[in-house]
C-alpha cells in the first residue's frame, strides 16, 4: 500500500512517523512510504522498499543461475523436457 498523506497513514493505522522504517531503521519521517500486505505490520521509506525488491531479484536470480564455479542445482520446467547440467 503506497502512503502519500497523514491521513493514508491513519487508515493503515500507523499512529505516527515515530515508527522505524522494517528495512533501515530510520524513522519514517517522510512520504511516500511502502506498508507491505503481511500479516505482520512492516512500513518502508520508498526508497528502502526498491532496494529490498532489488535484493530479492538479485538473489533470486543468483540462485536460479550460479556464477561460476557453482553449478546450477536444478531447473524449474513445468513441461520437464530439461533437466539441471549435471557435473
Amino acid at each position: 500500500m503506497l502512503i502519500f498523506t497523514d491521513e493514508h497513514r491513519k487508515r493503515a493505522g500507523i499512529k505516527s512517523l515515530s515508527k522505524r522504517c522494517s528495512y533501515c531503521r530510520k524513522p519514517l519521517a517522510q512520504y511516500p512510504l511502502i506498508m507491505n500486505d503481511d500479516a505482520g505490520l512492516a512500513v518502508f521509506h520508498a526508497a528502502c522498499a526498491a532496494a529490498l525488491a532489488t535484493d530479492l531479484i538479485v538473489d533470486l536470480y543468483t540462485f536460479f543461475r550460479p556464477p561460476q564455479p557453482y553449478r546450477q542445482l536444478f531447473v524449474l520446467d513445468p513441461t520437464g523436457q530439461h533437466q539441471a547440467p549435471s557435473s
